[in-house]
């Protein structure tokens, strides 16, 4: 049982690690694949090229045994669609769940194939700040009414669900760090070290 974290990860800050490591541990997955996108299909590029935020994401997850790298969407190219990626997973893996935030979770129905895409794979929704549960309950009642909203961690294999996950609150955005850095600001503590030297040594985010 593996979950997918896809993103764009530019940089991998603390706070992606962190709520992968704390949804891996609630819900047993013996592995957590991040996936970094080529071109996010909701963004007009990225700051940083795809492979240097792939080193970064292996320089971030390096001691972690849990944590692995796939670059299936950046060996494909083009826009990173969601649909794609997981037919690629559901090759090897049956059970599948697709980690996102709740503010993404709730642009589900404008994505590519997304109606395929929910009987393909669960989600994980992270539940932060001030994201509220009757949000994503009236979201999922008019676009997915055939899904169910679990609030727990005990999976169902026979079916694909929305799963809830009250995650802690950490305030750390990549944006904020790509900010600080072109102000000439610290970015300690927010990444991990190996990841800053990388940005450093490469003068990324200038």
């Amino acid at each position: 049982m593996i979950a997918i974290y896809g993103g764009s990860f530019d940089p991998i800050h603390i706070g992606h690690l962190r709520l992968a490591e704390d949804v891996r541990e609630y819900f047993g997955f013996r592995q957590v694949v991040f996936v970094p996108a080529y071109i996010s299909p909701f963004k007009d590029g990225h700051f940083a090229s795809p492979e240097d935020r792939k080193n970064m994401l292996h320089l971030a997850i390096k001691d972690n045994p849990y944590f692995s790298i796939d670059d299936f969407e950046i060996k494909k190219s083009g826009k990173s669609y969601t649909i794609d990626t997981i037919k690629y997973f559901k090759k090897n893996y049956d059970n599948l769940f697709f980690i996102l935030g709740t503010d993404t979770f709730l642009s589900l129905h404008k994505w590519k194939n997304y109606k395929e895409l929910v009987e393909l794979t669960n989600f994980i929704v992270l539940l932060r700040g001030n994201d509220t549960i009757i949000n994503i309950e009236n979201y999922v009642k008019k676009f997915f009414p055939s899904k169910k909203l679990k609030k727990d961690n005990q999976i169902n294999f026979s079916e694909t669900s929305f799963y809830i996950y009250e995650a802690r609150k950490i305030d750390i955005s990549s944006t904020e760090i790509r900010e600080r850095i072109k102000e000439g600001r610290s970015i300690k503590y927010l990444v991990l070290p190996e990841v800053e030297n990388y940005i450093k040594g490469k003068k990324l985010y200038l």
